[in-house]
């Protein structure tokens, strides 16, 4: 059977066959083959079957991102029978590969000095033939072909080429059952042509002290070796045919751009519009079926939808379409905690067709997926600076200072702003030149000698990575930082001149000394940070980071901060936030003193 097999493997050949059609299906297939082998005349019924393969139109152009369905043959000039009882031990395996010669400025010289431009190849598909499902039986007397159906789906190459080419790269084995090889526990005989294992202690069978005792031990219970049984099942290639290569070229091309709404929403909104370009490298036209959009927690609203465009539509070469999309994050109340910065997962998938012919029109699917980060800035009404006044320093946006525009913000937003019954005390602040968003939360009830903390939450939008140290300033009264006057007492030097007696003046005067006894008088502290000093290192671009600043108030009232100092560890830039949240520290009740 061994050889039987061989000789029949030597003589098999694989080929890929792509139609013309785009809907070719198997029973076209056989439809097409009877009517071709009933077309020629003086010829007995059932010859001339296999030529019918090669009369089947081919396409002569693909394209990318298409889903083409393709036909895998194997032929051979005899034992089509043996093949079909086993074609489950066959395993063929397909590959489209897209090669073409990379940009220009990488061309090199070879030893002739004519310029060589070397040749980039990336799979772009890969996949494996249903071996056990039906084939389509082409029997032409003495030889015959199995043939499959296989569809593959054509994505973009991951390097960029200049006129790309489509190669379909088959391989094909037939492995040998194993039912050959005795399984069998109780069988000690060994499979015919298996060799037996070495024997360790041969050397030592013309010992005369074993008094003619040949010893046995084999090599397999000394070393880890697997036992020759199991490599019994053999593998024989299968030959593929020379194929031909296809050129390749995108039928559409699309991009996303987002931008943000001026009109103020309690929900955060971005608008993306999706421009399609249809390709410029051929005539046909294409059919824009289905256009669509999918987002994480939210939904996406189509703008165009009964308006402008209506889908199913034609589009001619070099056309340009935009589609409007409205994205909108979910308000369920499962998502009311979430940050707003949170970015969102959106899916995009666009169908088309290309209208080459009423037999073939290639099916185009565009699957991506990209996020989409609906943070807005402090205050969005605030328009941004004019091209004159933009500088590399200007903060992503400025504070109004105006009590309307305050006040309308507090209202919009509870959380950010003045206390509520439902938020918590919180600030949001965006550290100019920085690139850096930082969120302090307080508690909403302080009590005296009870420590609080305030939650410190940062995040990197600068496009370097950053190491940040937080310090708390305490507040200190305006008087403070102001010294004293002082001023030379002369008082008792000029009283002494008119009298004429000579004195010598007072080593320290009044003033100076009123000045140091003020200075030594500290009002009581009303305020102590515990955390006195918080480092924050390597916050890599588009990261985040959350800690806390532990504070113990000493005295009840309203308790301020003088800022939260925030330095650049490798530049030593500083940059005081003064805007914070309110502490309002309380006196615990008698019997909650008790209680706790």
């Amino acid at each position: 059977m061994g050889e039987n097999t061989s000789d029949l493997m030597e003589q098999a050949e694989l080929e890929v066959l792509v139609p013309y059609a785009t809907d070719f299906s198997l029973s076209d297939l056989e439809a097409h083959v009877r009517s071709v082998s009933s077309d020629v005349p003086d010829e007995p019924e059932g010859s001339n079957q296999l030529s019918a393969l090669s009369s089947i139109p081919p396409r002569t152009t693909l394209h990318f991102d298409e889903q083409v369905n393709v036909l895998v043959v194997l032929r051979t000039p005899s034992g089509l029978e043996e093949l079909q009882r086993r074609r489950s031990c066959l395993t063929i395996n397909l590959e489209a590969q897209a090669f073409g010669s990379e940009s220009r400025s990488s061309a090199t010289q070879d030893s002739n000095g004519q310029s060589v431009q070397p040749q980039s190849r990336d799979v772009i598909w890969s996949g494996a033939v249903d071996t056990t499902q039906r084939p389509a039986t082409i029997n032409d007397g003495s030889q015959g072909a199995l043939v499959w159906s296989l569809s593959c789906f054509l994505s973009r190459p991951r390097v960029r080429m200049q006129h790309p080419m489509i190669f379909f790269k088959i391989s094909g084995t037939l492995r040998e059952p194993l039912s050959a090889v005795s399984t069998d526990p109780g069988d000690r005989l060994l499979s015919s042509g298996v060799p037996a294992s070495i024997n360790v202690l041969e050397p030592l069978s013309g010992d005369r002290e074993l008094q003619g005792i040949n010893p046995q031990l084999t090599a397999l219970r000394l070393d880890r070796i697997s036992s020759t049984a199991t490599l019994a099942a053999t593998e024989y290639s299968i030959r593929p045919r020379p194929q031909k290569s296809f050129p390749a070229l995108p039928a559409i091309s699309a991009r996303v751009r987002y931008s943000k709404p001026n009109a103020s929403s309690v929900r955060p909104a971005t608008i993306a519009s999706l421009d399609i370009e249809t390709s410029p490298f051929h005539d046909e036209e294409i059919q824009l079926t289905d256009v669509n959009m999918h987002l994480s927690d939210g939904s996406a609203q189509d703008l165009c939808a009964g308006h402008a465009i209506n889908l199913p539509m034609i589009c001619q070469p070099r056309d340009n379409v935009l589609f409007l999309f409205r994205l909108l994050v979910s308000n369920e109340q499962g998502h009311e905690s979430r940050s707003k910065s949170h970015p969102r997962t959106l899916n995009i998938w666009i169908n088309a067709r290309v209208l080459c012919s009423g037999q073939c029109r290639p099916n185009i699917q565009m699957r991506w997926r990209t996020t989409v980060d609906f943070s807005t800035a402090l205050n969005p009404s605030y328009g941004g600076p004019s091209q004159a006044i933009q500088r590399s320093s200007r903060p992503t946006s400025l504070p109004l200072t105006s009590d309307s525009e305050s006040k309308r913000a507090s209202l919009q937003d509870p959380g950010i702003g003045l206390d509520s019954d439902d938020k918590l005390p919180q600030r949001a602040t965006v550290i100019p030149g920085y690139g850096v968003t930082m969120t302090l939360t307080g508690p909403r009830d302080v009590y005296v000698g009870q420590p609080f903390t305030w939650d410190l939450f940062l995040v990197n939008r600068s496009d370097k990575a950053r190491s940040l140290a937080i310090l708390v300033i305490p507040r200190r009264k305006a008087g403070d930082h102001k010294t004293q006057m002082s001023k030379t007492s002369i008082s008792s030097t000029v009283a002494g001149q008119r009298r004429g007696i000579d004195r010598a003046e007072t080593i320290t005067d009044e003033n100076r000394l009123y000045s140091m006894q003020k200075s030594n008088c500290h009002d009581p502290i009303s305020i102590v940070c515990l955390s006195t000093d918080v480092r924050i290192g390597n916050l890599n671009p588009g990261f985040c980071h959350n800690t806390e600043l532990k504070f113990l108030p000493l005295s009840k009232g309203i308790l301020r901060i003088e800022a939260v100092r925030v330095v650049d560890v490798l530049t030593n830039e500083t940059i005081d936030i003064r805007d914070l949240p309110e502490i309002v520290a309380e006196e615990r009740a008698p019997d909650d003193r008790e209680s706790s």
